[in-house]
């Protein structure tokens, strides 16, 4: 953290988050039938702990964790994807009940630095990004979490395994500044894995330019448009919405 400021800023943030997740309170069922997804909330993370699995409560586990710097100071902070480890998210089949129950138990993504001390400070939580996964037909969405050269890099699929043809790849980078975990980033690929036809799209908020490209699965040729989006202040993670939903133009 570089400044009490800053800091208020960031707790603000986790504050806003675990209060718009408080009216969804699930009882500890056993497996629930498809249809009948229960509704969810996590619980308050502390914020600090000495190690990753410190910022985990009850009924919580740590299913992504990535090391890295993120704000220049040489100690390896933490981006994690925290999934709620509750039997009674786990939806079954009643017409194939020997089928593998579908994980309906959500999950958010918190981000901790670390202090020269020893430990970690929490600094950012999102509990909404990660869509939850609610049918069985759609395919989880999460594919990987890191930190490369000192951005958080969260990659997305979105697809299904029945009734649509169609197909996207996201990747949200987000880098530490002073207004917080700010999205920087954001590269998009849809696919008709039909026609073969595919959408590329690459913005940078930093310049605030945008990349759009337009080909075939079966050729290398692509036709490429540039565009400068309208200067506006950057988007923060504790602030982002379901990612599916996400807007280049409107973030």
């Amino acid at each position: 953290m570089k400044s009490g400021k800053i800091l208020s800023r960031n707790l603000l943030n986790m504050l806003f988050c675990s209060a718009i997740s408080l009216p969804f309170v699930t009882p500890a069922v056993a497996h629930a039938e498809f249809g009948q997804v229960p509704e969810a909330h996590f619980p308050n993370l502390p914020g600090k702990a000495s190690t990753p699995e410190g910022f985990l409560t009850s009924g919580l586990k740590i299913e992504k964790l990535a090391k890295g710097d993120l704000n220049a100071d040489t100690l390896p902070d933490l981006a994690m994807i925290i999934r709620m480890d509750d039997p009674g998210n786990l939806l079954r089949d009643p017409e194939e009940p020997e089928r593998e129950p579908l994980d309906t138990n959500p999950r958010m993504i918190a981000v901790a630095v670390a202090e020269k001390s020893g430990g970690y400070v929490l600094d950012m939580v999102n509990m909404s990004m990660i869509p939850r996964v609610e049918d069985p037909y759609i395919n989880d969405p999460l594919v990987d979490l890191t930190i490369e050269k000192g951005a958080i890099r969260l990659k997305l699929e979105q697809s299904s395994n029945a009734g649509s043809w169609g197909s996207a790849n996201m990747t949200f980078v987000f880098r530490k500044r002073a207004e917080g975990i700010a999205l920087v980033g954001f590269d998009r690929m849809d696919v008709n894995r039909a026609s073969g036809e595919l959408t590329e799209t690459s913005v940078n908020f930093l310049t605030g330019q945008q990349q759009t490209s337009t080909g075939n699965i079966s050729s290398d040729k692509k036709v490429t448009k540039m565009k400068l989006l309208p200067r506006r202040t950057l988007t923060t993670l504790g602030f982002m919405g379901d990612a599916f939903s996400f807007d280049p133009l409107n973030p």
